[in-house]
């Protein structure tokens, strides 16, 4: 039938194309050329469609799945007749009816025993086909018709099977069929389980997110839902673990709220649009997107700062802010602020200062803590504020004097931050004679005006080296006043410091101001007092591991604390190298190489990371090589080889860190130096080779 069509197209387009290509030719080579009547053109496709009529024929009763139709030979018309375009696994074989089988079976509706069935889906395997054993066939003399009918008759693999109909066998009951289907012995798949691939296996934490209620009876409940909703969003949007860049929830989060504060532009949804702003502000303090954050601070304050009403009635369901001492990103601090009620203009000025200051605008966050100040001296006191203090068992002045002492010492943090060290110092003295400074708040004070001298004092001993290093000629004098110099501020480290421990037990400065009073004695070439203050450091100090244990031996084992003592542990540690390290760089500038190098290997077992491990061996090595044992120090430089080749993370941090790359290239260039030299020795010893004094000249002699 293809055979047919493609022929009648043929000649269908030859007959179109006859005319203009006839036309084209001259009358002279029209006469030249012998062409063909019309007659015999029809008679030549005449002839051509019998031919291709009696092949077709002939290939029908060849082939078993088309049933011959010899039935219709001789019927005249067209070709699409009777069962032409059925396929032949559904034309009915000889002898039966299209509506029944051999047992005279009523016909079955595929519709009604399977309305899901798809009628795109191939058919079902035939199951009355005559079946070869694959022994028995012979491939070489078939046609192409059986080859095809075998391929037919093969079972295809399980994955790749096609889809059958769920059509109930009809069967007679003497009738067995039996099919020959060979094993297939598919290899198992290796299922791999992975965090991404198979979420459900990830144990997920739940967040316990509070509902907002939107309270209030000025308001509708459209803009209740919408309320509800923006805030809602605001506190399920994340910016996800460790990710530098705005989630699509933010962004989500953001639009909604925006939304919903172009609505509320009555004088009652006042209190609403602070709970909208003060979520939006808490979304981005939470994802750490400061600049977003400030931006929503400015805001904030651009719009309730100047109102007398703030904070409206019933503060206490909006969210507050972080507490003020809590550094940025503090989220125990970010939790714990939640439940402080909606914040007062002078805590806003002052989170908004450490914002930019924190992003380097040490200018802007002067500026907002001086507005500060001035909002805790000029706006006018709240009675809602007064009953949520009252509550609590407090009073607002004293709530209003820790803002400004905090916004004081915000200050002196950010001229310390900007290395304005005389700035600094100033304000900490004013902080220091302040009467209702708290004892925990004294002991910082105390400390970082401590840090602050010590820091002038270093920043000009850098200043006259600088300039001794100038020729003469350029040198300009500069004038420092006496209380200014470095010897006046290390003394004032020392008075400031000197017995901190015992005064201020708890604070957390201790262990940092007996290190800071160490440095101190030594720039005054007090190498005594200093290691004893690194002493008293490593023996007093409260995370002493001998102290943590006998803490914990009075209980019993479930009621220990196991996360404070490896809190304590690492701190331990932390210092424990920082002032080994200390101690055994002075002895070996001190050119005391024994007492360096039983320091160093002492510290070498407190860490194990490479990033330890590659310098305190190399140091190990420097003092073994200054004391002279050249074997010991071979054998050491080599072991940080072996060192860097067997472990993998050395490997990784050899390539991430450019130290640890230098120091490896140090090492292994000693190493070379110290066998050369080894091996120019045993030279040396091997063939006799001495310098021997040459004799004296006897002309200049007898002169």
């Amino acid at each position: 039938m293809n055979y047919l069509i493609k022929a009648l197209t043929f000649i269908f387009c030859s007959v179109l194309t006859f005319t203009p290509l006839v036309n084209s030719f001259s009358q002279a080579e029209l006469e030249d050329k012998d062409f063909k009547s019309i007659e015999e053109v029809i008679s030549g496709i005449d002839s051509l469609l019998g031919d291709i009529k009696q092949n077709s024929i002939s290939r029908s009763s060849e082939n078993s799945f088309f049933p011959s139709s010899s039935a219709n030979d001789n019927q005249e018309g067209s070709f699409r007749v009777q069962n032409e375009l059925m396929p032949g696994n559904l034309i009915p074989e000889t002898g039966q009816s299209s509506t029944g089988s051999e047992l005279n079976l009523p016909p079955v509706n595929i519709d009604d025993v399977n309305p899901s069935y798809n009628r795109l889906s191939p058919p079902p395997t035939k199951l009355n086909q005559p079946t070869i054993p694959v022994g028995e066939f012979d491939f070489k003399s078939a046609s192409l018709e059986e080859l095809l009918r075998e391929v037919e008759l093969l079972d295809l693999p399980e994955l790749a099977s096609p889809l059958t109909l769920n059509v109930p066998s009809i069967q007679p009951n003497n009738a067995a069929i039996t099919l020959n289907k060979p094993e297939l012995n598919l290899p198992t798949p290796t299922v791999i389980n992975t965090p991404l691939l198979s979420p459900t296996n990830v144990e997920s934490e739940v967040i316990d997110i509070p509902e907002y209620t939107v309270l209030g009876e000025e308001i509708d409940l459209e803009m209740k839902a919408r309320i509800r909703e923006a805030i809602m969003e605001t506190r399920r949007a994340s910016g996800g673990s460790n990710n530098p860049y705005v989630t699509r929830s933010v962004f989500k989060a953001t639009s909604y709220c925006n939304r919903v504060l172009g609505r509320l532009n009555a004088p009652h949804h006042k209190r609403y649009r602070r709970d909208v702003l003060l979520s939006l502000i808490g979304m981005h303090e939470r994802n750490h997107a400061w600049v977003d954050a400030a931006k929503s601070y400015e805001r904030y304050l651009e719009e309730f700062a100047s109102d007398d009403r703030y904070p409206f009635a019933s503060h206490e369901d909006a969210p507050g802010i972080p507490d003020l001492k809590a550094p940025l990103g503090s989220v125990e601090k970010w939790l714990a602020g939640r439940t402080r009620g909606a914040p007062t203009i002078p805590e806003t000025h002052i989170r908004l200062g450490k914002i930019y200051r924190s992003l380097g605008a040490h200018r802007m966050a002067l500026n907002k803590f001086y507005d500060a100040i001035n909002a805790t001296l000029t706006l006018p006191s709240s009675e809602e504020f007064k009953l949520a203090e009252s509550k609590k068992g407090k009073a607002l002045e004293d709530r209003m004097d820790s803002e400004s002492n905090q916004a004081m010492f915000e200050i002196a943090e950010t001229f310390m931050d900007s290395e304005d060290y005389d700035n600094a110092i100033k304000f900490f003295e004013r902080l220091w004679r302040l009467e209702q400074l708290g004892d925990s708040d004294r002991g910082v004070v105390r400390f970082k005006k401590g840090l602050a001298h010590y820091r002038r004092a270093r920043e000009n001993l850098k200043k006259e080296e600088r300039i001794n290093r100038l020729p003469i000629e350029k040198r300009e004098d500069v004038e420092i006043r006496f209380d200014q110099t470095p010897r006046a501020d290390f003394a004032k480290v020392k008075e400031a410091l000197r017995g901190y421990g015992t005064l201020y037990p708890q604070s957390p400065y201790v262990p940092e101001a007996h290190y800071l009073l160490a440095l101190t004695y030594e720039q005054l070439n007090q190498d005594e007092e200093s290691v004893k203050e690194l002493l008293v450091l490593l023996k007093e100090a409260d995370f002493n591991p001998e102290l943590v244990i006998n803490m914990e031996k009075g209980r019993a084992v479930r009621d220990r604390d196991f996360e404070k003592i490896d809190r304590l542990k690492s701190i331990w540690n932390f210092w424990k190298k920082k002032t080994g390290n200390y101690l055994a760089n002075k002895f070996f500038e001190d050119n005391e190489f024994f007492n360096a190098y039983r320091i160093y290997s002492a510290l070498r077992d407190v860490d194990t990371s490479p990033s330890w491990q590659v310098p305190i061996l190399y140091q190990i090595a420097l003092c073994e090589e200054k004391l002279g044992n050249y074997v010991q120090a071979t054998e050491t430089y080599s072991s940080i080889e072996e060192y860097v080749n067997s472990e993998e993370e050395a490997r990784e941090g050899m390539v991430k860190n450019k130290y640890l790359n230098f120091v490896f290239g140090m090492a292994k260039w000693r190493r070379e130096q110290l066998e050369d030299t080894r091996a120019i020795r045993q030279a040396v010893n091997r063939y006799g080779i001495y310098s021997v004094p040459s004799a004296p000249d006897p002309a200049l002699s007898a002169n």
